[in-house]
C-alpha cells in the first residue's frame, strides 16, 4: 500500500504537468492506454478470454464509465489547486463511502460515525476557505477543489460499487474492465482534442502516466490479498507526504497553515471511521 501511494503521487503530478500543456481528455486517454497495455500483459497469459466474463457486465460497464469520470474531474481540478491541496480534499472518500452505504448498502451508522463525517468535511472547508488573493485566484482556487471533491464522490460510489461485484465476478474481470472501459471510451473522444506534446518530457510524461497508475493498482490488490483492507487503508494517507514533496519539487507549491490543518482534520476523520469499522 505504501508503494502504491507512491506511484499514484507520481501518476497524478504527470497528470498537473501536463494538464498545463494538453488538453486533460488526452492525459485522461494516455492514462487508461498505459493501464490496458499493463493489464493484458499481466492478466492475459494467466486468465486468456476468461478476462471478458463478466457475470454483471452492466454493473462492470457502470464502475468502469464512473471512475473514468472521477479521473477526468480528478485530473482537471489539478490544472486549479496544488498536489496537496487535491490529495487532501479526495481523503474525504471514507466518509463519502459511509454516508453513500446507508441507502444503498442498508448499513446503520452510528452517532459517533456520524459526528466524523462532520468534522471531515469540516476540515474540507478549511481548506478550500476563500484566500486573500484577487477574485479570480479564488473563483479558480474553488472550482478545482469542486472538481475534486466530484472525483472523491465518483470514487464512494465507485467503492460501493465494487463491494457489490466483489461477490459476482472474479478480481481479474473486474480489473480487466475497469481499464478497458475507460480505454475505450476515451479513445471515442480523445481525436477531438488531441494536440502534439511539444517536447521530450511532455512525451515521456504521456507515455509512463498509465504505467505509474496501473501499477498502484496492481499493487492496491496486492495488498488486499496479504491482509484485511482495514489493516492496509490508514496507509492510503501516507499519499498526502508524497503529495507535499511532489508538489514542492516540481511546482515549488507548499500548503499553508491552514492546509495542513484542514487536511489534518480530514485525515483524522478518515481514521476514525476506518478504526471503528476495523473494530466492527
Amino acid at each position: 500500500m505504501l508503494g502504491a501511494m507512491a506511484f499514484i503521487s507520481v501518476q497524478e503530478a504527470f497528470a498537473k504537468y501536463l494538464g498545463e500543456f494538453l488538453p486533460i481528455s488526452q492525459v485522461v486517454w494516455a492514462r487508461y492506454i498505459g493501464h490496458l497495455l499493463l493489464m493484458l500483459v499481466l492478466l492475459w497469459p494467466k486468465y486468456g478470454n476468461s478476462i471478458f466474463k463478466a457475470n454483471r457486465l452492466s454493473m462492470q460497464v457502470l464502475r468502469s464509465l464512473i471512475l473514468l469520470i472521477d479521473t477526468a474531474l480528478f485530473f482537471y481540478g489539478l490544472t486549479m489547486i496544488g498536489l496537496a491541496q487535491a490529495t487532501a480534499i479526495f481523503f474525504s472518500v471514507p466518509a463519502l463511502v459511509v454516508i453513500i452505504s446507508i441507502p444503498l448498502l442498508g448499513e446503520r451508522v452510528k452517532l459517533p460515525a456520524l459526528i466524523a463525517i462532520a468534522v471531515g468535511f469540516i476540515g474540507t472547508l478549511v481548506i478550500v476557505r476563500p484566500t486573500t488573493g484577487i477574485a479570480e485566484e479564488n473563483s479558480q482556487m474553488l472550482l478545482g477543489a469542486l472538481f475534486v471533491f466530484g472525483a472523491a464522490c465518483c470514487t464512494a460510489f465507485y467503492n460501493v460499487i465494487t463491494r457489490k461485484l466483489a461477490n459476482t465476478d472474479p478480481l481479474f474481470v473486474t480489473l480487466f474492465y475497469t481499464a478497458m472501459i475507460g480505454a475505450i471510451v476515451s479513445s471515442l473522444i480523445v481525436p477531438f482534442f488531441w494536440q502534439l506534446p511539444q517536447d521530450v518530457s511532455q512525451w515521456l510524461a504521456l507515455l509512463t502516466i498509465g504505467l505509474f497508475g496501473g501499477v498502484a493498482h496492481s499493487l492496491i490488490i496486492a495488498a488486499h490479498q496479504y491482509t484485511a483492507a482495514t489493516v492496509v487503508a490508514p496507509f492510503m494517507y501516507t499519499q498526502i507526504f508524497w503529495a507535499i514533496i511532489l508538489g514542492w519539487l516540481f511546482f515549488s507549491q507548499l500548503p499553508d497553515l491552514f492546509d495542513y490543518l484542514g487536511g489534518a482534520i480530514v485525515v483524522f476523520s478518515g481514521l476514525f471511521l476506518l478504526l471503528a469499522n476495523r473494530r466492527k
